[in-house]
């Protein structure tokens, strides 16, 4: 119990102090169970989560981003990972003689930090295109030289069932959510700087309630410091 009261003044503090630094945390006004306690921390919060190892050890299982900390180490809970990351199949292309997707504009995000951009999906066809959603479409970072996933969003999402309508010949633009968790050790916890690409996975409504996914081409991300 004395454990559980010093982490909880010290979440309470670091949530204060450095805001969207702490991502997920028991209850700061329960009792806390017994440890470990699970924290997850934002991707930039390498330096926060340093802290509390050293303060706390093996009493708290901690996840900076989609990987655990310190490095090397075994997630005491399975990371979030989007449905076309490291473990899955990507989707085949989107067939660029039905429709295609660009950013709505330059996509520019600051290392372990997080997005809400926009993606333009034009209709080719002769039917209405039907992207359902959570009410955005989750992008994830890839290599623009071997085109395997690096990294993206890292959080839990709200499931909503919104669907996006695209017209025949017309463009809609769908939310979207970029995020630069690293999901590699080899680049650390969160993408580097430097001029990588995203890709997203849609997933399109069909007759009979059918559904296909197609993935948009790579898009350029410019990451900064």
């Amino acid at each position: 119990m004395a454990v559980w009261q010093e982490l909880r003044i010290a979440l309470a503090g670091l949530i204060e102090e450095r805001p969207g630094a702490v991502t997920l945390y028991p209850d700061l006004d329960g009792d806390g169970g017994p440890p470990p306690y699970q924290v997850g921390l934002a991707p930039w919060a390498e330096v926060p989560a340093r802290g509390l190892h050293e303060r706390f050890g093996d009493l708290v299982g901690l996840m900076v981003g989609a990987l655990p900390y310190p490095p090397g180490s075994t997630p005491r809970w399975p990371p979030p990972w989007p449905a076309e990351g490291p473990a899955g199949e990507p989707a085949a292309l989107l067939d660029p003689a039905q429709a295609d997707a660009e950013l709505d504009g330059p996509a520019v995000i600051s290392s372990g930090h997080t997005l809400r951009h926009g993606l333009l999906l034009r209709n080719y066809t002769s039917a209405e295109l039907m992207i359902v959603t959570n009410g955005q479409v989750t992008a994830v970072v890839v290599d623009p030289r071997s085109g395997k996933v690096v990294g993206g969003y890292s959080g839990f999402q709200n499931r909503p069932l919104i669907t996006f309508r695209v017209s025949p010949g017309g463009t809609e633009r769908i939310p979207l959510l970029i995020g630069t968790a690293s999901f590699t050790e080899r680049l650390g916890y969160a993408v580097p700087p430097g001029s990588w690409a995203i890709q997203a996975t849609l997933e399109i409504a069909g007759h009979r309630e059918e559904r296909i996914r197609r993935r948009t081409p790579a898009l350029p991300l410019t990451v900064t410091e």
